[in-house]
């Protein structure tokens, strides 16, 4: 804080002069003793002065019937998944009381490497919006698949100092860490050097595994699905963050671990949330909500949604309505619906009644990160899967989780070659490298998507972000696969010979430079186009679609070399 505003807050704290802005008689959410209680709260020169009573501010607000709380951070979140670049984010989420988010991009460095990793710092600085991006640790993710770029310690370490960077992205490479790897621990040893932080994915892990993560030098970890699961990440001294996406929905079994005893080492995050979720069910508004709902005592929940992730990533600056700390703030007209009249940063006014009312500059998408997907040829042979035997290794989906079930089924045959059979909810999934036009592709079986007719695809696929498309014939798988290459990535649903719905990404196959409302309204025409295909709508299949790619979630996947065991770490044939 620079010393002359220092010496003026001091003033004001004393009552010797007055407060830019007084709210009083305001109900405080006080997220440090988790209570609430009736005050008068001081605001100037972007932070908080006083609370208490008294205070006089050339701006009083009667806040009589009003709470103000910390606003939100969020503590793990890929802002690809919103499929909008980071200045058109900041539009969505600011007024859902969003100001500070802990950034993953990793998903487009696994497409574009440093180039695209650079667009993103550049059109994130500057915003309302705090955006602490997390340098990716592990692209490719796994040596199981093909990804775009490779990014190694010697790469990263010209981001490392860079003002926007906040610390090392979730290291999802556990056999690397367990191996002592070189280049992992190099990449650990340079942010540490730094100053910085190490986020962790221990999806999976049991006990000794987590000993290793904490030696290694990593504190956190969204991939808890279990009470048990997160009890064990809190007794190693990990941060747990609750996790609520689009494809992983874990609030309600991991809030069970949560109590007034342990709380302080639980904080909330979205990780991937599409953008229709987002401006239906909101983000970390709606994870107060439903832990409210769930018996997480009122100040408990917002603390979940502030302190505690400020603590978490040492953002000591923000993070609670007390006479020094940065006014970041909300002000509710209903504490437990998280119903939000305006949102602050640094004591400005953002959003207001569920708009923003700041703009921002955006970066020009550079031409290298647009441009057609290199693929092989499209041709009816990628989609056809030969067996000898009528038994295969099937992929089960688990609604609302990334998590798989590995199944072994009697599949039918014809001539040898297994096709969809919608009526017994077994659909075709195939994985097409579309980076470098590889040979590099592979089919699967799938079950419980329960689409009885057309294909859905995407280039989204997690994390190397190759193309992935599920079906209940061939030549729908075929259509929607050449329609994205056209395209230069996407979303789409096809029936027959029709497009339902398209969603064009331009920037790497993974975003648009759209506008978020126009992207949110094509999001929800993809959903419509879901009733057309009967798919189930329990969960949301793009996105659970994109997740069948990624070989560090248990249990079966498919990447672009084959169908892969990831309890084994191997793969194997879908023969069984």
């Amino acid at each position: 804080m620079d010393q002359t505003v220092r010496a003026r807050l001091i003033t004001i704290a004393a009552k010797k002069e007055k407060a830019a802005v007084v709210y009083q008689n305001i109900q405080v959410i006080d997220v440090m003793t988790r209570e609430t209680y009736q005050a008068d709260v001081a605001v100037d020169s972007g932070y908080i002065v006083a609370v208490g009573e008294g205070y006089e501010g050339v701006e009083t607000i009667d806040g009589t019937g009003k709470f103000i709380a910390p606003s939100f951070i969020d503590g793990h979140v890929h802002i690809e998944s919103s499929m909008v670049t980071p200045s058109e984010y900041e539009q969505a989420i600011l007024p859902l009381g969003v100001t500070t988010i802990i950034a993953d991009p990793h998903e487009i460095a696994n497409v574009k490497g440093a180039e695209g990793l650079q667009f993103m710092l550049d059109d994130a600085e500057g915003l309302s919006l705090d955006v602490r991006m997390m340098l990716p640790s592990c692209v490719p993710a796994t040596s199981f698949e093909h990804a775009g770029a490779s990014l190694d310690a010697k790469a990263l370490e010209p981001f490392v100092n860079h003002q926007g960077v906040h610390g090392l992205g979730e290291v999802m490479d556990y056999p690397a860490v367990e191996r002592a790897d070189a280049d992992m621990l190099k990449k650990i040893e340079q942010i540490e050097a730094a100053g910085k932080l190490v986020d962790g994915h221990a999806a999976g892990l049991g006990v000794r595994e987590l000993n290793i993560y904490g030696v290694a030098g990593i504190r956190t970890d969204h991939e808890s699905v279990s009470k048990e699961e997160a009890i064990a990440r809190a007794r190693r001294g990990l941060y747990v963050e609750v996790r609520e996406g689009s494809a992983a929905r874990n609030l309600r079994e991991v809030l069970d671990a949560v109590t007034e005893s342990n709380a302080s080492r639980f904080l909330f995050c979205t990780d991937d949330k599409h953008l229709d979720d987002t401006l239906r069910e909101g983000t970390i508004d709606y994870n107060i909500r439903y832990a409210i709902r769930h018996g997480i005592k009122r100040e408990t929940a917002y603390a979940m949604a502030s302190l505690h992730a400020a603590n978490a990533y040492q953002l000591h600056d923000r993070g609670a309505i007390v006479p020094g700390r940065r006014a970041d703030y909300v002000i509710l007209s209903d504490a437990n619906q998280v119903v939000i009249d305006e949102v602050f940063v640094k004591g400005e006014s953002v959003a207001r009644n569920g708009k923003t009312t700041v703009s921002s500059e955006k970066t020009p998408v550079p031409a290298t990160l647009r441009g057609e997907l290199k693929t092989k040829p499209i041709t009816d042979r990628l989609f056809e899967l030969s067996l000898e035997e009528p038994k295969a290794h099937v992929i089960g989906i688990i609604p609302k989780s990334i998590v798989t079930e590995h199944l072994i089924l009697d599949v039918p045959l014809q001539d040898g070659k297994f096709l969809a059979v919608p009526e017994q909810d077994l659909l075709k999934i195939a994985v097409i490298e579309r980076h470098h036009a590889t040979d590099f592709s592979a089919v699967g079986i799938v079950k419980g998507f329960k689409m009885k007719r057309g294909a859905i695809a995407a280039t989204v696929a997690h994390d190397s972000h190759n193309l992935v498309i599920v079906g209940t014939s061939d030549a729908e798988m075929k259509l929607a696969a050449e329609r994205l290459v056209k395209a230069g990535g996407g979303v789409i649903a096809v029936n027959g010979t029709e497009v339902l719905a398209e969603l064009p990404l331009e920037i790497a196959g993974l975003m648009t430079s759209r506008p978020f409302q126009e992207v949110g309204d094509t999001l929800e025409a993809l959903n419509d186009a879901l009733d057309v295909l009967e798919a189930d709508r329990s969960f949301n299949p793009y996105l659970t679609m994109s997740f069948l790619c990624l070989p560090v979630i248990p249990n079966l996947k498919l990447t672009d070399s084959g169908l892969f065991d990831v309890k084994t770490f191997q793969h194997i044939s879908v023969q069984a």
